[in-house]
């Protein structure tokens, strides 16, 4: 290159440093004085007031320049820890058809028990839906296209926009109905092959955490719909969150509340009732008011609460939980018990148990009862 066109690139690239500067000067960047009335944490409240994002719908917001910025570095982290694994990264569409999930019979649960799947027909008449997760896509693209085990183990990751239909959005992008998420998926030919790259999911996911700078905790948690013999969520700690978490000082044990396993505290032994008798308990609705009334601690008390759970093939089931005075059910529990009584049942769809309502409170007892379950882990 003669000295003449040296000069003239350096012009070029001396031009571009400062066209970039007028672009950053003109960059879409508009903060508010005060804080939004749909706001109601920290993080909502300046994401809003710095000019980050903007709300377009319930749960549905624009990610504008400055926040875009964020969001690569972000997406930056999780590639290259990622490939660091032997992942291969990929993009799956957002819209899949119906014809998959009710394959892998997930269809009616998303759409009518968990509810959370936005879906749609389409000019011929064939029903579609926006991914609130690519199980079904995934697994259909392995199916077709790997032919041997000698391309096991294979690992598979997206960065792609996901959708749930949230009854009741907020948070900002905490809890929202359009969202950007990290998918991965592993095909192995044995389990030993699964845990290993498991556990290479597992620091490969902390070295991500560490790396933004965030204070979390790895727990167990419950499958939900997705299913699974085992879940571990990683939580990111914070005053204000979507959930609970258990954990022991030592720090050998966490969970959060729908999976944890805890040990009630100890009851009361001493009792006035040294036999059984039926006592008149007039005028005590709730376990405090009877508690009072028996001059008794509630741990001496067994109360009774039912639920109803309908299931797919139109089958209701009563389910009356007995738990003492001083402990609350754990729903989420409570369904995964009931969901393992559908096959005897004939039901394919996991139930959604609710409390049904007695004529009035305290009239529920449990003396001619036949129990047909057994629980007897507490906690959350």
């Amino acid at each position: 290159m003669d000295k003449d066109n040296a000069l003239d690139w350096d012009y070029k690239i001396q031009q571009q440093h400062e066209e970039r500067a007028m672009r950053l000067s003109q960059m879409l960047f508009v903060t508010l004085r005060e804080d939004p009335a749909e706001a109601e944490i920290p993080s909502h409240k300046l994401l809003l007031r710095a000019g980050y994002i903007r709300r377009i719908g319930s749960g549905v917001y624009a990610y504008l320049p400055l926040m875009w910025r964020v969001l690569q570095k972000i997406s930056q982290i999780v590639r290259e820890e990622m490939n660091a694994t032997g992942a291969q990264e990929c993009l799956l569409p957002a819209i899949q058809p119906a014809e998959l999930w009710q394959e892998s019979g997930r269809w009616d649960t998303y759409t009518k028990a968990e509810g959370i799947m936005f879906y749609l027909t389409d000019r011929q008449e064939r029903q579609m839906a926006l991914g609130p997760t690519h199980e079904e896509v995934i697994t259909s693209v392995a199916r077709d296209m790997i032919r041997s085990y000698r391309q096991l183990p294979l690992h598979l990751y997206q960065i792609q926009t996901k959708f749930r239909d949230e009854i009741r959005p907020r948070f900002g992008l905490m809890r929202g109905r359009e969202f950007i998420m990290k998918d991965g998926y592993s095909f192995h030919e044995n389990e030993d092959s699964l845990k290993q790259t498991y556990a290479d999911m597992d620091r490969a996911y902390r070295r991500m955490f560490t790396r933004c700078g965030l204070r979390f905790l790895p727990v167990e948690a419950d499958s939900g719909a997705i299913g699974g013999s085992g879940s571990q969520e990683f939580m990111v700690l914070a005053d204000a969150g979507e959930d609970e978490v258990l954990f022991t000082a030592d720090g050998n044990y966490s969970a959060n509340t729908e999976k944890a396993v805890s040990l009630p505290p100890d009851a009361i032994e001493r009792t006035q009732f040294p036999q059984y008798e039926t006592l008149d308990t007039p005028n005590t609705p709730t376990i405090d008011s009877l508690a009072k009334f028996l001059n008794c601690s509630p741990t001496q008390i067994v109360k009774n609460v039912l639920y109803q759970a309908v299931y797919d093939n139109g089958v209701t089931a009563l389910v009356l939980v007995s738990i003492r005075g001083d402990q609350d059910v754990n729903e989420v529990k409570l369904t995964n018990e009931v969901v393992k009584l559908g096959d005897s049942l004939g039901a394919k769809i996991p139930p959604r148990p609710h409390r049904s309502r007695c004529r009035s409170p305290g009239e529920m007892g449990s003396q001619a009862v036949t129990p047909g379950l057994h629980c007897s882990q507490s906690g959350g």
